[in-house]
């Protein structure tokens, strides 16, 4: 009995997620009531009956809200009810060819074809005697344009970002790879969503067994809907315990073509403004768009600046730590004298009082996202002075672990990906936790495991340490030592790439 149970559980969820399919006939009534039944309570869909010809009954189905009813008046209804002879209506291709002058018409007799034309802001026509339906795109973008990129801002180079889209943001990618190599495929995921996703490579550079793992693991994805592309990377990520990111999320078409062009591939989704890459390593945490039209010794300094920043992010709080309690001999005698004095009267150990201190200031930065943008700077920056006078006056924490937390913070806002932000603030807990209780044997201790789980680590087969270990001294100066154009002719070996080489040859 509960088999039974079960079954029909799984085919009424299974009708819940799945809109009920039917077959098109050459009864335009019948077609009629199949649709107006599937789209019952639904508001926003729109049924339009005209006369086509003179004699021919037709119907129009869209969505109001996705659709230009201007390009459907004047593209669509003014052409196929203008008077004209019936003896050339007798097939829906003699009608597309002859009077529908919209740029994108389609003929299917698929109902599944039908119902996803209406999702993407599609109309179909419908017309009695003939079994086939018309797909006419007169779709309307109701969406922000292209604007600035919003995180990952540049200084010098382009300012144009990706919107929520897709087909606004793969324009800003054509126009930039002027090449018929450059290649797009749809995926459509989501049970009840159908969400359209798009993987992009150029044919003839990328590694096709990258691409071909990659269109595996979306297609295996099963769930109802996938909600943003921070959402679609849980589902194809190596590891997913790890806090580390396995893909480049970035908002810059600009970023996308200079990875591309290594061999990378990009997957990009409609609604979401940010795209991915694969595969990603640990280098591209600290990389930026800018480095790309800046000078080579300006780019070096501004890589090891943030190589430094990771490092203060991760181990700042830990180090004071593990010298103030376990090793104070390490530090300068005016110094310790110094940090000495500013903890008299403290009634909390170093290891208490920059945890309270941490989660003050992740407290405070998660307020600051919730609040209202009008307020939220101010709120913040009031908000942040005063609690951290107060609780200095008050004797809770000293001036010097103040100065600890606000330079590991404002270090990781120095380490560029927002996606890397939440890693560095993860990891530094555990590194905290380790020196109260074995001070600089804990940190070093647990900085070795950290290298094993990053060397375990994979980004589409990729070892997330590439091209550290394995060691690479050519990828090296490919990836991380940007120099002279004249020196980087080869793309990087751990990409696998057909073409090794960058060339100057044409594709066309």
């Amino acid at each position: 009995m509960r088999f039974f149970t079960k079954l029909f559980k799984g085919k009424k969820q299974q009708e819940i997620n799945n809109d009920s399919l039917f077959e098109l006939s050459c009864s335009l009534e019948k077609n009629k009531q199949n649709f107006e039944r599937l789209f019952d309570r639904c508001d926003d869909f729109v049924k339009r009956d005209f006369i086509l010809m003179r004699n021919r009954k037709a119907c129009i189905y869209y969505f109001e809200s996705i659709v230009s009813s201007e390009n459907i008046s004047r593209f669509i209804l003014e052409w196929l009810m203008e008077p004209m002879d019936t003896c050339v209506i007798k097939t829906a291709e003699k009608i597309k060819n002859k009077f529908l002058p919209s740029h994108e018409v389609k003929i299917t007799k698929n109902t599944g074809d039908l119902l996803k034309a209406i999702y993407d802001g599609d109309c179909i026509i419908l017309i009695d005697g003939i079994a086939e339906a018309l797909i006419v795109n007169v779709r309307t973008s109701n969406g922000r344009m292209v604007g600035s990129p919003q995180i990952e801002v540049s200084a010098i180079g382009p300012q144009e970002g990706f919107v929520e889209d897709i087909h606004l943001n793969l324009a800003l990618l054509r126009k930039r790879i002027k090449t018929s190599k450059f290649k797009i495929e749809f995926s459509i995921k989501g049970c009840i969503t159908k969400n359209t996703f798009a993987i992009m490579y150029i044919e003839g550079i990328a590694n096709p067994e990258f691409i071909d793992e990659l269109k595996k693991r979306i297609e295996r994805i099963d769930t109802d809907g996938v909600i943003d592309t921070g959402h679609l990377r849980r589902f194809i990520s190596d590891n997913k315990f790890t806090p580390f990111p396995q893909e480049i999320l970035t908002e810059r078409p600009d970023r996308c073509v200079n990875h591309l062009l290594e061999g990378r591939v990009v997957v990009m989704m409609d609604g979401s403004p940010f795209a991915l890459i694969y595969p990603s390593l640990f280098i591209d945490l600290i990389k930026s768009a800018d480095e790309a039209y800046m000078s080579y010794y300006m780019a070096m300094f501004l890589l090891f600046l943030r190589f430094v920043a990771f490092l203060i992010s991760t181990f700042g709080a830990a180090l004071y730590i593990a010298l103030t309690v376990f090793n104070p001999g390490m530090i300068p005698t005016q110094l310790l004298i110094t940090i000495a004095s500013s903890r008299a009267g403290v009634p909390f150990p170093a290891f208490i009082e920059a945890f309270i201190m941490e989660f003050t200031f992740e407290i405070l930065r998660e307020a600051n996202i919730r609040i209202p943008k009008p307020i939220g700077p101010s709120i913040s920056i009031v908000g942040g002075l005063v609690i951290g006078q107060s609780i200095v006056q008050a004797g809770i924490v000293s001036q010097a672990m103040i100065i600890v937390v606000a330079l590991t913070a404002i270090s990781a806002f120095a380490v560029p990906g927002y996606t890397t932000n939440p890693a560095l603030r993860l990891i530094r807990f555990p590194f905290m936790i380790a020196a109260s209780f074995l001070g600089m044997y804990g940190i070093i201790s647990l900085f070795v495991v950290l290298l094993i789980h990053m060397a375990s680590i994979r980004s589409v087969g990729v070892p997330y340490l590439s091209p550290l270990a394995p060691l690479n001294l050519k990828d090296i100066q490919n990836t991380l030592l940007h120099g002279p154009p004249s020196y980087q002719r080869y793309r990087p070996a751990f990409l696998e790439t057909l073409n090794p080489v960058h060339t100057s040859k044409k594709n066309s």
